[in-house]
């Protein structure tokens, strides 16, 4: 009796230290497969991006390269009129032949639209940086901005005189739809100013700065109304840290946990187009969810074999004790 006892709490720890042993090494694994597959993510989701942004800014400089778009641009009012109509046929072409297009529109030097799809005729654009960007030679494509009573991305490009020099800028409303049906489950896209532009979080803060911004940028984002002009002042919320991580300058694992939010894993990679940077996260309750069910099977299967053991060696016991 006094070996089956032993034998029983000899087996007993053997099977705690086993369950021990193996969450560990279990937590460790599954911490390590899913920065692999965080990493993993946050490339394909930055590419996937990448890809979309460039298609669109090509689509945009083909537009603006257009004879037709040319030479209105680069007339004066008199010439123009005589232009219109041509012109104005091409831009609601694009439109009629791309669901998620908005809106095509020609601004003059000054900001101003000079002809368009929608009804912004007249209205300035001077101060958006869409307009700044293309009158310096560059195409640019916008964070998502809210306007008309939408969210829509702006894609501009420069429209060439004769001579060489921007005559004016064509832009192409396209909505934001396009850019936030790839966003999954806590996927984010932070913009280089640490404003949310894109979150597949349960509960997203789209225009929320992850951190509080300088006054003089803050300042500046609102004067030139980058987010749009029905966004109105921008929201704070208090993730610091995780603002932190997603500066990395490349692409990196990181771990974070910030106010009222449990410890967090995550992966962060900037994109190529601009300075955008893809963020994918992922709680560690979750993270640790494989390694909880592959413990619970071990488990099961350890306690089935000590129950097995115990059974027999009591088997065994009886059966020496009725042969004595």
């Amino acid at each position: 009796m006094k070996l089956a006892s032993t034998l029983f709490a000899l087996s007993a720890i053997i099977l705690v230290g086993a369950i021990y042993f193996t969450d560990a090494n279990l937590r460790a694994s599954a911490r390590e497969n899913a920065q692999r597959d965080l990493s993993a993510r946050a490339k394909n989701l930055a590419d996937a991006i990448d890809r979309n942004l460039q298609t669109r800014l090509i689509q945009t400089l083909t537009f603006a390269a257009l004879p037709s778009l040319r030479g209105f641009a680069a007339s004066d009012e008199t010439g123009r009129a005589s232009r219109t109509a041509i012109a104005q046929n091409e831009l609601q072409a694009f439109v009629a032949a791309d669901p998620n297009l908005r809106a095509a529109f020609i601004l003059d030097a000054a900001g101003s639209v000079v002809l368009a799809t929608d009804e912004t005729m007249r209205a300035s654009f001077a101060e958006r940086l869409f307009f700044r960007a293309a009158m310096s030679g560059q195409l640019f494509a916008s964070a998502p901005a809210k306007d008309f009573g939408e969210v829509s991305q702006y894609y501009s490009a420069p429209l060439i005189d004769n001579a060489g020099n921007v005559a004016g800028v064509l832009v192409l409303r396209v909505a934001v739809q396009e850019f936030w049906n790839g966003i999954g489950k806590n996927e984010m896209v932070v913009d280089e100013n640490g404003i949310l532009i894109a979150d597949g979080s349960d509960k997203p803060q789209t225009f929320f700065a992850l951190a509080p911004i300088a006054g003089e940028t803050y300042n500046q984002l609102i004067a030139e109304r980058r987010y749009g002009a029905e966004q109105g002042a921008l929201r704070f919320s208090n993730r610091a840290a995780l603002a932190s991580f997603s500066k990395v300058d490349s692409a990196g694992e990181f771990v974070f946990s910030d106010a009222n939010t449990p410890i967090t894993f995550g992966a962060a990679r900037k994109l190529q187009t601009n300075l955008w940077r893809v963020v994918i996260l992922q709680t560690e309750e979750l993270l640790n969810a494989p390694a909880r069910a592959a413990l619970f099977e071990a488990m099961k299967f350890g306690t089935l074999t000590f129950l097995a053991g115990v059974a027999f060696m009591i088997a065994f016991h009886r059966w020496r004790a009725e042969k004595n």
